[in-house]
């Protein structure tokens, strides 16, 4: 017989046999609480949708809880780029809940990522009517400005949204990447400036505003961003990159080539890393090498349209009609491709054909207005076309984005002085020698406009500064020359011109101007000149 400690042993497991099937079955039964939390605890959207799935086959889920779970597997969905499943969540949600802001926000943000405007639009003006505004909601709209090409709306609201929440993130990139569209650089860096102290170890900050800087020609500034971004993530290929375009634009083509030669002996199939590899040969003078390295590169991806502008570089001084080939083939393949447009500009200048060089300068600048290279380069062909007007207001332009370039500046003041406009002119060129004194053409064309402004002496003071600066320059030779000529010092006009053709044979307004100094002192020697009895 059994013990009565026995028996309440046994009745104890028995027991607990029976209650632990019952706790097992309980234990997998669906439980949309824990799975919405297991969902929000995932990082791979396409598994968070296959738990919000399994929580949304329970039938009692109403309310709060039934509206969260939507909302949740509509931020799944986005995350994938799946906006149209997103939406359909997203209304869900809304459907199950008066909290509806959130999702509402979220259904417009996706109704612009698929270019239906006028809805998301609609939606959210009777938001901003219903109740008072959100930096998100004014995010929202600049967004819809943005992508209807409205930019200076655009900019007006993310700044609306930066009244509402000063240190919005995304508010600042929006604003930043607006103003880069628009062209304005340096508005845009105060911008990335602000956001770099909100989001100090986000390498995407970092890289965009290292970019900036190379738009504004400051490429140590370029360097340290870049070198902050190599920190925050080690091993970024893109950064290599970038920093050898600095290489490029610093003149500095020897260290670029000694960094793509180790990244390419690693990646040897890194087809625009070969192309680099080639613009460093090509700028290191050696063109067969450069040549040899884009056939490799075309061989490994036929269709890559930077090696068909880079071959058209190879060749442009000995071969203008092949380089035109290789780049027009560039932008069939890219139409985007701001440096061929560029390229093919410089080559249609060299053969006098400025409409044709504006054209393409027209579709860079539209392609990137914050590269203040580009309006210059336009205004120059602008002034061969003698449209002073114009070109001035690309110069200003390219100022804008370009503030500290004295070249930009000087070629203004020429354009002003063509123009008939001196004192313009004198202001420009006297905005350059305050951070350049010594710079010789700068000084001599001051003399110019000394002189037409009825300024003798001064003038007189500024061509000889100018030609003791740089005896050599023919530019500079030739102006003394002529205001010699003009206040009658033939024998002095007659040195400078000389001076002038001897440091460049082919100066063709020296020459001109020469002959007429020697025509005008024998005149006036023989006395024939009226003027001179």
């Amino acid at each position: 017989m059994l013990s009565s400690r026995t028996m309440k042993r046994l009745l104890s497991h028995g027991l607990l046999i029976l209650i632990l099937p019952y706790f097992c079955f309980a234990a997998s039964e669906p439980n949309p609480v824990r799975l919405l939390k297991q969902a929000k605890a995932e990082e791979d959207p396409a598994k968070r949708i296959e738990i919000l799935d399994k929580a949304l086959t329970d039938q009692s889920l109403k309310g709060d809880l039934l509206s969260a779970i939507f909302l949740e597997r509509a931020m799944a969905y986005k995350a994938l780029q799946d906006c149209f499943h997103a939406i359909e969540d997203f209304n869900s949600s809304m459907a199950h809940s008066r909290k509806s802001s959130p999702a509402l926000l979220e259904k417009i943000h996706c109704l612009i990522l698929v270019d239906q405007l006028d809805e998301a639009s609609r939606a959210l003006e009777s938001m901003l009517l219903a109740g008072p505004g959100s930096a998100q909601a004014y995010v929202l709209k600049g967004m819809i400005y943005e992508k209807e090409g409205f930019l200076s709306k655009a900019e007006d609201e993310y700044s609306r949204a930066l009244h509402y929440e000063p240190n919005s993130s995304v508010a600042l990139d929006k604003r930043s990447k607006a103003l880069m569209k628009a062209g304005k650089p340096r508005k845009a860096l105060d911008d990335i400036n602000a956001l770099a102290k909100l989001a100090r170890n986000d390498p995407e900050v970092f890289m965009t505003r290292a970019m900036i800087h190379v738009k504004l020609k400051d490429y140590s500034a370029a360097l340290a961003d870049y070198g902050q971004v190599e920190t925050l993530s080690p091993g970024n290929d893109r950064v290599l990159k970038e920093k050898v375009l600095v290489f490029f634009k610093t003149d500095q083509p020897q260290k670029a080539l000694e960094a793509l030669s180790a990244h390419i002996t690693a990646n040897p199939d890194d087809v625009e890393g070969l192309v680099l590899l080639a613009r460093s040969q090509i700028l290191l003078k050696n063109p067969s090498k450069a040549d040899a390295i884009l056939r490799q590169a075309l061989t490994k991806k036929p269709l890559f349209a930077p090696a068909y502008l880079y071959r058209g570089l190879v060749v442009r001084n000995d071969d203008p009609d092949a380089a035109l080939a290789n780049l027009n083939r560039a932008l069939e393949l890219d139409s985007s491709l701001v440096d061929a447009y560029k390229e093919r500009a410089r080559i249609f200048t060299d053969l006098n054909e400025p409409v044709r060089a504006a054209a393409d300068l027209t579709a860079a600048a539209d392609l990137d207005p914050a590269d203040g290279e580009i309006f210059a380069m336009r205004a120059l062909s602008l002034v061969r076309r003698m449209l002073y007007d114009a070109a001035i207001a690309d110069f200003t332009r390219a100022l804008e984005c370009l503030p500290g370039d004295n070249r930009i500046l000087y070629d203004r003041a020429v354009t002003y002085y063509l123009r008939d406009d001196s004192q313009q002119a004198l202001a420009d060129i006297d905005a350059l020698l305050q951070t350049k004194p010594d710079t010789a053409r700068a000084l001599s064309l001051r003399g110019v406009l000394n002189f037409s402004l009825g300024k003798q002496a001064q003038a007189r003071d500024d061509f000889d500064k100018a030609v003791s600066i740089s005896p050599n320059d023919p530019q500079v030779r030739n102006n003394r020359g002529f205001f010699f000529y003009r206040i009658g010092e033939f024998g002095a006009a007659m040195e400078d011109f000389s001076r002038a053709l001897k440091a460049d044979a082919n100066y063709a307004v020296a020459r001109h101007n020469l002959g007429l100094t020697v025509n005008r002192k024998e005149s006036d020697e023989s006395g024939d000149n009226p003027a001179a009895n």
